[in-house]
Formats: C-alpha cells, sequence, structure tokens
C-alpha cells in the first residue's frame, strides 16, 4: 500500500496538535511559541513534508484579500522630469503593457511622478506607505543622473529600463546587444557592405554601450573599407548626419531614431534607391514601410507585472539580492525602406 503523503494533518497528528497550529508554525508565525515550532518543523523534516507551491500561493493570496477587500494596486513611476504624455512613445507602450496585464491578473494600476509640481520622492513614499502600496513598476529614467533611491525595505520593484541598477530592483529591458545583432547581422545577409550607424549619446548610455559593442565586434571581421565609424554625438542634427552622409557615403543607415528617415525623405534622398534605412528598436507598431528590429515594448511591461506579482506572492518586502535582469529580444520586420544592392544590381 502506498504510504500518505505527509500533510498538515500527519504533522499535527504525529505532534499533537491542531492542523492550524502546524500552518501557523510552518509560516513561523509569533502566536506559536519558538519550542513548538522547531518541534513541529523537525516533525515534518522526518515526514519528508514539502508544501505545495500553488496551495501556498492561493492561501498567501486569500489572506491578502480577508485583509482588505479592495483590490491590490501596483504603482507605475514616473521618474523622469517631463510628464508621461511628453515621454517617448516606448515608455507609454511599457505603461501600457503593463496596465493591461496587471488588469489580466487582477490588480488596479495608478500612475506617480516624482516631478509632479509640489510632489517629492519622500512624499510619493509617503503616499504608497499610506496607502499600502508595496509593488511598482518604474518606467525608463532619462540617464544616470536621474536615477533616484527608494526604501527597499518597504518596497517591491521591477525597473523598465538599463541604467536604473542603482535602485536595487530587479530589471526588464530590450536585450541590446542581440539586437544589434539581428539588425546588422540580417543587413550584411541581404549584401550590404558599408553598413553606417548613428546614436545619440544619452541613446547610447540607454543601452549600456551595448548597440556599440557589437558594431565594434563585427567590424573586426570585415575589411577595413568597410568600417565606418559611428556618429556618436550628444545631439545628431540634420547638418551633422547628412555631412557625415557625405563624407562616409554607407550603403544603408541603421538609427535608434526614425525621425532620421523623414530627415533624408525631406532632403530628397530617395529611399531606398539612394540610401537604405533600418529602424533599431523603433517605439512603433507600424509595419511594412520602415524595415526594423522590432523591441516588444508592451512585452516589457507585461512582463515586469509578472515578475512583480510572484515577487509580492513568495517574496519578503526588503533588499533584493543580486537582483535580476531579464531581457526581451528583438526580431527583424522587413520593410520597403531596404533594398538588397543584390537586387539593384540584379535589375
Amino acid at each position: 500500500m502506498a504510504k500518505a503523503r505527509p500533510s498538515c494533518k500527519t504533522i499535527a497528528e504525529a505532534a499533537g496538535v491542531s492542523s492550524m497550529t502546524v500552518s501557523m508554525a510552518l509560516r513561523d508565525h509569533p502566536r506559536v511559541a519558538p519550542e513548538t515550532r522547531e518541534r513541529i518543523k523537525k516533525i515534518a523534516r522526518d515526514q519528508g513534508y514539502t508544501p505545495d507551491p500553488n496551495l501556498t500561493e492561493l492561501m498567501r493570496y486569500l489572506r491578502k484579500r480577508n485583509i482588505s477587500k479592495e483590490e491590490p494596486v501596483i504603482a507605475i513611476l514616473n521618474g523622469r522630469s517631463q510628464p508621461l504624455e511628453e515621454m517617448g512613445h516606448d515608455a507609454q507602450m511599457i505603461r501600457q503593457g503593463a496596465k493591461e496585464r496587471a488588469e489580466e491578473l487582477g490588480f488596479r494600476t495608478e500612475d506617480f511622478w516624482l516631478h509632479k509640481p509640489g510632489m517629492r520622492l519622500q512624499r510619493v513614499v509617503q503616499i504608497l506607505e499610506a496607502r499600502g502600496i508595496r509593488g511598482i513598476v518604474v518606467l525608463p529614467v532619462e540617464d544616470l543622473r536621474s536615477v533616484f533611491s527608494l526604501p527597499q525595505e518597504n518596497f517591491m520593484g521591477v525597473a523598465t529600463c538599463a541604467v536604473a541598477a542603482k535602485l536595487g530592483f530587479n530589471q526588464v529591458h530590450p536585450h541590446f546587444y542581440q539586437s544589434m545583432h539581428v539588425g546588422v547581422s540580417n543587413l550584411a545577409e541581404k549584401g550590404f557592405k558599408r553598413i553606417g550607424f548613428c546614436i545619440s549619446e544619452p541613446e547610447d548610455e540607454r543601452s549600456n554601450h551595448l548597440y556599440q559593442s557589437y558594431l565594434f565586434y563585427y567590424q573586426r571581421g570585415i575589411p577595413a573599407k568597410d568600417r565606418i565609424p559611428p556618429l556618436n554625438e550628444k545631439e545628431i542634427t540634420r547638418e551633422k548626419l547628412f555631412a557625415w552622409l557625405k563624407k562616409h557615403n554607407p550603403d544603408v543607415l541603421l538609427s535608434p531614431n526614425v525621425e532620421h528617415y523623414d530627415w533624408l525623405r525631406e532632403a530628397g534622398w530617395k529611399i531606398p534607391e539612394d540610401i537604405s534605412f533600418a529602424a533599431l528598436g523603433p517605439a512603433t507598431e507600424e509595419k511594412g514601410r520602415i524595415a526594423q528590429v522590432q523591441v516588444g515594448y508592451r512585452k516589457i511591461g507585461a512582463t515586469a507585472i509578472d515578475l512583480l506579482k510572484t515577487k509580492l506572492a513568495n517574496e519578503p518586502l526588503g533588499p533584493t539580492d543580486n537582483p535580476a535582469v531579464t531581457l526581451i529580444r528583438g526580431e527583424w520586420l522587413d520593410g520597403t525602406s531596404v533594398q538588397s544592392p543584390l537586387a539593384k544590381v540584379v535589375g
């Protein structure tokens, strides 16, 4: 006959206590005397007891719901100097993905802006604590100088940008190195030899310099005559971009800024006849016109909520040891803005 699986009931029978006492002892509840807790835990170990993770999460959720009948709230925190409606489309798409996923899981989300007139970081912390909001999704910040600090012992958070490591939260952001690899390798496979890349210094910083890291690795393996130095300026203006293109004459321009495509067309460049153009991780869901490495910004927001939900249910509040980083991969999408040099020759 198969041996019965150890349970709170079998432990309670061996210990001479109730099942409720066993449950509280295994959770280190202060209402159970320390010596009783240790005796019950020893019996549980001897019996080979292991908790059912699904049941544990369910009971934790039910206990929380008994405390508060309101829907649990997750804060979406904007730490930039500008309000949400003035932020880039990437941040807005991340927020939307987070809100949609939170609603699917039974959470409400509320927006908080650190730089709202009359608001300070300390005041935001006070509001969150007073309302019992422990889960936070941090939208992308501008740069390293704009990263702020939160009292980690009171919150569980997930940051959605690469430069927010100072927060000490887990992070979800684009896989910059892989995305650059996807963009460059697809262009190379199409026959492009002189690939030009431009990126502003703030964009370069937000990518942790990983776009350029892959580019330098790639250029080591191609002839020196085809190695176009990237355009990397604090601010890339039309004049700087056009002068750089005229000097180096690339076959294709790879850029994280879709606006550069518009600049070229407004200046009379024919795309892809005069030059091909590909976008690297643009904050758009448009398909077919501009060839691109598409990054799932909505997926970043949804993944942040998934991580936060799991951690709120299974981990105590407090600093996270060695925060994890989840990388969202890029995907190549063809578009009419890229025409292979090989196709031009055949034509």
